[in-house]
């Protein structure tokens, strides 16, 4: 122990640029710890049989646990910047003492980049601001798309609304020649204002990996893949091309896998939002089924699927929507929860170690909230802003001049007076402000 300490305290004593203390112990402690070289973590209680006499971490952990509260698994934490850990005394009054093994020295402040463009979404860190966006709808409308979004429409969500992320709804047999100049027109202008695009192929088809490959390799490359156009694969599968079960969980699971090794395998380097069975909704994600019984989640499918990693580019995200009428049909303007779930949904990402969009919600309309709405719609932004490192932003459901005046979830004023209209109280809110 005297050599601990002796080692603690010359740590300490040795200048280190940007050396930190962490300090792990609380009823809230972080989900993850950036850490450099030099700093240390300090937990009330000594990290447990997950630490490895040489400082990796055990297989099967979901990561490092500070033991502090009495009565409880603890709490789970990452180290980002390092993979193991070696303890260096204990210090009194503070705790058992940790420091990086593996973590670089910090690296000086660099200068802001002069490009234009949005940063990448894997680089979205804890306690960021999540981006509040909106569906721009009229691509995938039923009977043809002559009311898709106009340049002047995505200008007017951008530079007068205020939304720093757009969804963009469309069918893929409607992506000729032109309408992909089109759009790569006005993803160019988003992308000028920092506004990351979702593409979204609106078609509910779950398509064999084949043709799902072929389809997004050819499409995708007409766009940058810097972090400013996201690849949404299909909205809410409700089939399977495949020779199989419908909601077959682990076929979508080993689908998912082969479809996004196969984008990346052709040089597809987007990131990728991917949505589930179920209507993709988060308060289905997981249904803690026993071990005893087949998989009814998506959760559980990925927790049993052991082909390998999801994306070996670690930049796909989970994709889930929630409404909050009864059912979450999104078919009645009247709310029928006290909560929006999306604390639980963020508790069941980190475990897994995977961040999601919402990418569509909705809980009134330009005209006004209903009173039922009221108090979940502002649990939900307060959820999101609170589990912004798993929760990296949300494209709100009722965009684009195709909707008529008495659709429920309708984000534009009148017609008439789209570009004059004042900004409502509830765009206001869905813009985070």
């Amino acid at each position: 122990m005297i050599r601990h300490l002796l080692a603690f305290c010359a740590l300490l004593a040795t200048p280190v640029a940007a050396q930190t203390e962490h300090i792990v112990t609380g009823a809230s402690p972080p989900a993850r710890i950036t850490v450099c070289a030099g700093d240390t973590l300090v937990l009330r209680k000594p990290i447990g049989r997950e630490l490895l006499p040489d400082g990796s971490r055990a297989p099967g952990w979901l990561g490092w646990n500070d033991r502090s509260r009495l009565g409880s698994a603890g709490n789970w934490f990452e180290t980002v910047g390092a993979t193991k850990l070696r303890l260096v005394g204990i210090l009194h009054g503070k705790g058992w003492v940790y420091v990086p093994v593996d973590a670089r020295p910090c690296a000086a402040p660099v200068a802001p980049a002069t490009a234009v463009g949005p940063a990448a979404p894997a680089n979205h860190t804890a306690h960021v601001e999540p981006l509040f966006g909106a569906n721009l709808s009229g691509a995938e409308a039923s009977g043809g798309d002559t009311i898709r979004p106009s340049l002047e429409d995505w200008k007017g969500y951008i530079e007068r609304h205020g939304f720093k992320l757009i969804r963009y709804p469309f069918k893929d047999d409607r992506m000729t020649s032109a309408r992909i100049a089109e759009l790569k027109a006005n993803v160019a202008y988003a992308r000028s204002k920092g506004v990351p695009v979702i593409l979204d192929n609106h078609t509910y088809r779950w398509d064999a990996p084949a043709k799902a490959i072929a389809f997004w390799t050819g499409f995708a490359r007409n766009f940058p893949d810097d972090g400013s156009v996201i690849l949404d694969l299909v909205n809410e599968p409700r089939g399977f091309d495949d020779p199989v079960l419908t909601n077959d969980w682990m076929q979508w699971a080993r689908d998912s896998k082969i479809i996004i090794a196969g984008l990346r395998a052709n040089g597809i380097k987007h990131p990728i939002a991917l949505e589930w069975p179920q209507w993709s909704a988060t308060f289905r994600f997981d249904k803690k089924e026993g071990a005893w019984k087949a998989c009814e989640s998506a959760g559980c499918a990925l927790d049993r699927d052991t082909s390998g990693p999801l994306d070996p580019l670690n930049r796909t995200y989970l994709n889930g929507h929630r409404y909050f009428d009864k059912g979450s049909s999104g078919t009645s303007k009247d709310c029928d929860v006290k909560t929006s779930g999306f604390v639980e949904f963020a508790e069941q990402l980190r475990r897994r170690g995977l961040k999601a969009y919402i990418t569509e919600s909705a809980f009134a309309s330009h005209y006004g909230i209903k009173p039922s709405c009221a108090a979940v719609g502002t649990e939900a932004l307060a959820a999101l802003r609170a589990n912004s490192d798993v929760l990296l932003g949300v494209t709100w459901w009722g965009g684009g001049r195709v909707w008529p005046e008495s659709y429920i979830f309708k984000i534009d004023p009148p017609k008439a007076a789209r570009f004059t209209a004042p900004t409502s109280s509830y765009v206001e809110q869905l813009t985070g402000r």
